[in-house]
């Protein structure tokens, strides 16, 4: 409604500046039309009188000569015809109707007009026809004309327009009420709560606007990409739900790679306590010990069990495929974790893994528990791969604003940064630019798949968070950084899920 407002106003107005200067332009051309009119009947009857007030002079002077013209004078209402005088001789009834300096550029013999107003406000058309006689005297011939006629029509002119504009708005307003609010406020009206609707993701439900005018063909327009948008939608949603599915597939096989390496050191790692429940057993069976010491081998026992259930029961965790879900985690608890996993893997390569940092107790991030350990599994497991054997690993966690340096425009915002460095023989500068990449890889083949830091850096950028390595012939630097939600990044008592 408040377009077609807009529309009929614009219109309006054009309209109504285009009767006024068509009433401006008419009132102009008939002024025009009866001042020519007048100057033309005051030549003709200058024409004819001026020989009559030459021979009234020549033969009765001047008094003669004031006699003539004031027989043929006239009214107001028609031509009056008088004479004037021009010099100092002048009287009141002689007296021009113009001012002395409207009339000082009289040329003897011309016609020459003007439109004045009397003191009472009435018009004259005045003309004045200059006369020089042989004495040296300068006179004229005033004849003068009513403006009235001339009025008149200019103020029917105006009223005629006012009248006419005041039907144009009129009209107008009967327009919006009626065709506006029909024809184009209601269809507009619809077209908006159907893009409202869009917006809100409604995509089916159509949009009715009746007739074949442009409205009609954008309504058509919008169900149309509705429909589109709607089956577009409809793919998106199939092709994502496939893509998490893969990316879950990938992530669980990942896993269970890890799983293979943990099993083949978990088998050496169980050995031990194995060996030390069996002879403690047969101590017991023996019956040699005495009640103290058979207490004590008891304990011993229970101690090595709960450590290999412990061992294997990690082992299930890490394996076993799960939703993802995030919560308010400690990293430093989800790091413990993964170092005491990958433990036997460590020992059967001789690997030292330290921890030279932690984070506060009461700094929390809001991540899936589960992947972030697949994360940090990868790059220790890459580590403890750099070197042949007794390689030297380092974890750092802390606390500090940062931007991703790969973003257009980073943004610097809190975030809690894992640095994983070790001695190993470090990354070629060549390949640190696809050491992300899926299935980029600079092991032999059958030793990797070359998707762990692949998926590893797909967790951490789903977690809104970005990875970044350093790397030298020296060692290597992995820096895990994640953001710090406003709502979990200071709270306490936080507990993390087994």
């Amino acid at each position: 409604m408040k377009l077609t407002l807009k529309i009929t106003l614009f219109f309006l107005l054009v309209a109504c500046g285009l009767v006024g200067v068509s009433g401006y332009l008419s009132v102009q051309r008939e002024v025009a039309f009866f001042e020519e009119e007048m100057t033309a009947r005051h030549g003709r009857l200058v024409t004819t009188v001026e020989p009559m007030v030459r021979d009234a002079w020549r033969s009765t002077g001047r008094g003669g000569m004031l006699q003539f013209v004031a027989k043929i004078e006239g009214n107001k209402q028609q031509v009056r015809i008088r004479w004037v005088w021009l010099d100092n001789t002048v009287d009141a009834a002689t007296e021009p109707v113009a001012a002395d300096r409207e009339l000082t550029q009289l040329v003897p013999g011309r016609l020459e007009s003007l439109r004045i107003r009397d003191s009472d406000g009435t018009g004259l058309f005045c003309s004045y026809y200059a006369v020089v006689f042989n004495d040296g005297r300068r006179g004229a011939l005033e004849l003068s004309e009513s403006l009235e006629r001339r009025d008149q029509y200019t103020r029917d002119t105006i009223q005629r327009t006012v009248v006419l504009m005041v039907a144009l708005v009129g009209g107008a307003i009967g327009l919006v009420t009626v065709f506006g609010l029909r024809l184009i406020g209601r269809p507009l009206a619809a077209l908006i709560r159907k893009t409202e609707q869009v917006a809100t993701g409604n995509l089916r439900t159509p949009v009715i606007v009746s007739g074949s005018d442009e409205l009609a063909t954008l309504a058509t327009a919008l169900n149309q990409m509705g429909e589109k948008l709607h089956e577009s939608q409809q793919v998106i949603q199939r092709e994502t739900t496939r893509r998490i599915e893969a990316m879950e597939q990938l992530r669980h096989a990942d896993r269970l790679k890890t799983v293979g390496r943990l099993a083949s050191g978990m088998a050496h790692e169980l050995g031990t306590p194995l060996n030390v429940i069996g002879g403690r057993a047969g101590l017991i069976r023996s019956g040699k010990l005495s009640a103290a010491d058979m207490n004590q081998s008891a304990e011993v026992i229970q101690s090595e069990a709960t450590r290999m259930t412990t061992l294997v029961q990690h082992l299930m965790n890490f394996a076993r495929r799960s939703t993802p879900r995030r919560t308010a985690c400690s990293l430093n608890t989800i790091l413990d974790r993964t170092v005491e996993l990958l433990s036997p893997i460590a020992k059967k390569r001789n690997a030292i893994v330290s921890v030279t940092a932690k984070l506060p107790d009461n700094v929390l991030v809001n991540v899936d528990a589960a992947q972030m350990q697949q994360v940090f599994s990868n790059l220790l497991t890459n580590a403890m791969l750099s070197k042949e054997s007794g390689v030297e690993i380092q974890i750092a966690l802390e606390s500090c604003d940062a931007g991703d340096p790969e973003a257009a425009e980073p943004w610097v915002q809190p975030c809690v940064c894992v640095r994983v460095s070790d001695n190993g023989t470090g990354i070629s500068a060549e390949h640190q630019a696809h050491i992300f990449e899926p299935f980029f890889t600079t092991r032999e083949v059958g030793e990797g798949t070359g998707l762990g830091l692949s998926i590893a850096h797909g967790i951490v950028a789903e977690h809104g968070g970005w990875m970044t390595v350093e790397s030298s012939p020296e060692g290597t630097t992995f820096t895990v950084c994640l953001p710090r939600d406003s709502e979990t990044r200071d709270l306490t008592n936080a507990h993390i899920e087994a």
